[in-house]
């Protein structure tokens, strides 16, 4: 697909019987990662979750380029872009050193990702599908910098998205968005996550992160959420959820803190994408 002068690329998942009504499904990688890294074939295998739904599936790929010859990719979700919000920089002092992406002219200090129209492209990648095929819902899925993006993907294209689920990927310390409209979403993070942690504000690698807690409640407030319940899982993992429901147009807000795991979906992975699916689907 071109959008913006570039060439980008998305791949398709079809199930077995595609009928009327059908769940769409956007699956957005992580940094430095592709379609086949978000899928992970053979543990978390996410086709076979869309075979299981019969929902189709959409892949989009960041922008890449190339640095001491490892390939990078990314996304822009209009934060790490910008490498400054309304409280400071998002970076330490001493912060690790990532490449600039050539699509950022005169990058800042703290910016690590694309600055591209990722918004944008992944628009056009639903739009594709809805011109296609009968769609009467819309899920944006990502992990790390993908679920970054997913969460500005919520709050910059609330018409065209019925939910979004962030995957360890907690925006920038005083740039999470809350969309205009009310969006069902789903965050999980992980206690011992030092790359995006959910609950520190300062990650290993000298960034700042929203505490996930923070988004939470600022969606629950701004969609007017009733009502609330809070369970323990043990088994297969030990993750604490809170649902918060009766809100603004039948929206739900949900989060997962993971209180053994680290910067990953959540373990055992099958039973993993189901949980984070599990407020949406039900």
């Amino acid at each position: 697909m071109l959008h913006d002068d570039s060439l980008r690329t998305f791949y398709t998942y079809l199930p077995s019987s595609i009928e009327k009504d059908m769940t769409l499904v956007i699956g957005i990688h992580g940094y430095t990662g592709n379609a086949k890294t978000f899928i992970r074939y053979g543990d978390a295998d996410f086709n076979y979750f869309l075979e299981k739904n019969n929902f189709i599936g959409a892949y989009p790929e960041g922008k890449s380029f190339k640095t001491g010859g490892i390939k990078v990719t990314s996304w822009n979700d209009l934060v790490g872009s910008k490498g400054q919000g309304p409280k400071g920089d998002i970076c330490d002092l001493d912060r690790d050193y990532y490449a600039y992406p050539p699509d950022c002219k005169n990058p800042h200090r703290c910016t690590w990702a694309s600055c591209g129209d990722d918004i944008g492209f992944i628009e056009k990648v639903i739009d594709h599908h809805r011109n296609i095929y009968d769609i009467e819902s819309v899920i944006v899925i990502g992990m790390s910098n993908g679920g970054m993006i997913a969460q500005a993907i919520g709050c910059n294209l609330p018409d065209k998205v019925d939910a979004i689920i962030n995957i360890a990927g907690m925006q920038a310390l005083g740039m999470s968005c809350v969309p205009k409209q009310p969006v069902t979403m789903v965050i999980y993070g992980a206690k011992n996550d030092t790359t995006v942690p959910p609950e520190d504000i300062l990650a290993a690698d000298g960034y700042f992160y929203e505490p996930m807690a923070n988004t939470v409640d600022d969606w629950k407030n701004a969609f007017n959420c009733n009502n609330s319940s809070k369970k323990e899982i043990s088994n297969p993992a030990e993750v604490t959820v809170e649902h918060f429901f009766e809100c603004d147009d039948n929206v739900t807000v949900t989060s997962y803190l993971d209180h053994n795991n680290d910067h990953d979906w959540p373990k055992p992975y099958k039973w993993g994408i189901d949980l984070l699916f599990e407020p949406i689907l039900n």
